[in-house]
């Protein structure tokens, strides 16, 4: 993990070569490579290494998510290009049933990341296990940007939590005065 850190490519390469794993989990955090690459600034390479010396891009991390979820996460844009034109797929869920799109309406961050998702075809309309929606997070959270992106391609704003609520209630919950106007504006 050491070399992925320090973005050492040369280095992680041989290791794959003399065999290394690219799969296994680190004892003590849970994480493979491929996930405490995901995010990481500046390791688009690395990430290539990994995954030309066997690294499956769906692999797991201990806590249940995979390296899609974590660059989602860590708001990488450049990290979830890279591992969506290798070929993971921006729908794979976690542990938790959740796509790396959910994650971005739930964290916020970069709003080009949410919108990379969806134009790379991300299924909107996941839901946690409270019946929360992406747009039920990006109202919760005030992220007007991301609402915006979920609503044009095609985000169900009369989508009920498990309480009932939809997106304008989640709205004014939380007082969430920017987001109420995406919402009623045509």
């Amino acid at each position: 993990m050491d070399l992925i850190q320090h973005r050492q490519v040369e280095k992680v390469s041989r290791l794959l070569e003399r065999g290394l794993d690219p799969n296994y989990q680190d004892t003590e955090t849970g994480e493979t490579p491929l996930t405490f690459a995901a995010h990481l600034d500046n390791v688009v390479e690395i990430i290539k290494v990994l995954k030309n010396g066997g690294a499956h891009l769906d692999f797991r991390a201990k806590d249940g998510m995979t390296a899609l979820h974590k660059a989602a996460r860590s708001k990488n844009q450049v990290t979830l290009m890279t591992l969506l034109e290798l070929g993971l797929s921006p729908d794979y869920k976690d542990s938790r049933g959740l796509t790396a799109l959910y994650h971005t309406a739930m964290m916020g961050g970069d709003p080009l990341c949410c919108e990379l998702l969806l134009h790379e075809h991300a299924t909107v309309c996941c839901q946690d296990e409270n019946g929360w929606h992406e747009v039920h997070q990006a109202c919760r959270n005030g992220f007007v940007q991301h609402l915006e992106h979920l609503l044009f391609y095609g985000a169900d704003m009369s989508a009920q939590n498990a309480s009932g609520n939809t997106a304008l209630h989640i709205c004014a919950l939380y007082n969430q005065v920017s987001c109420v106007c995406v919402c009623v504006s045509p």
